[in-house]
């Protein structure tokens, strides 16, 4: 899976329409959820980053950022974008099931977005990254996870859908 989305990273933007627009409306309705539950929040950490669509936008918002991926690929070109937006983010290559082993601290809100969590190909493997978010989440802090709902999609071939929020 590594191999990837190192592939993928220089072309990652590609995904959506108009990336920038995905980044800023990203970070406006995450930064909605943040605060309707975790009002206090300051501190997120991402840890299934990619190349930074929703790390930029928080950052940008004034959140005190930190990000991980697994992809050493898409690590350096997030680091890369937020050098060009000006953006202090700290970044680091960790996969989601070992999140707390790296980075040993908490966080008021634990993120991850775009349908990152099905990509764990076993329960198993998703209650390991639960659990290491849980302990990256301080004491009333929370956790904030995208996941497409497979079950409503309509089944088929030939079926090409736009990406959108």
């Amino acid at each position: 899976m590594t191999d990837f989305y190192d592939q993928l990273a220089p072309f990652y933007h590609i995904i959506y329409g108009d990336w920038e627009a995905a980044i800023s409306l990203q970070a406006a309705q995450l930064s909605q959820i943040i605060r309707s539950h975790w009002s206090e929040a300051h501190t997120l950490l991402d840890v299934s980053c990619g190349i930074g669509t929703q790390t930029l936008g928080l950052a940008a918002q004034g959140y005190r950022v930190t990000a991980s991926d697994l992809s050493v690929q898409e690590i350096d070109r997030a680091q890369q974008e937020a050098k060009a937006r000006h953006l202090d983010i700290r970044f680091s290559v960790c996969d989601m099931r070992t999140a707390y082993d790296r980075h040993q601290a908490q966080f008021d809100v634990v993120l991850s977005c775009d349908n990152s969590i099905p990509h764990l190909l076993s329960d198993a493997e998703i209650l390991t990254a639960l659990g290491q978010m849980y302990r990256c989440t301080r004491p009333g802090g929370g956790c904030l996870l995208t996941i497409r709902d497979y079950d409503k999609e309509p089944r088929g071939t030939g079926i090409v859908k736009p990406y959108g929020i």
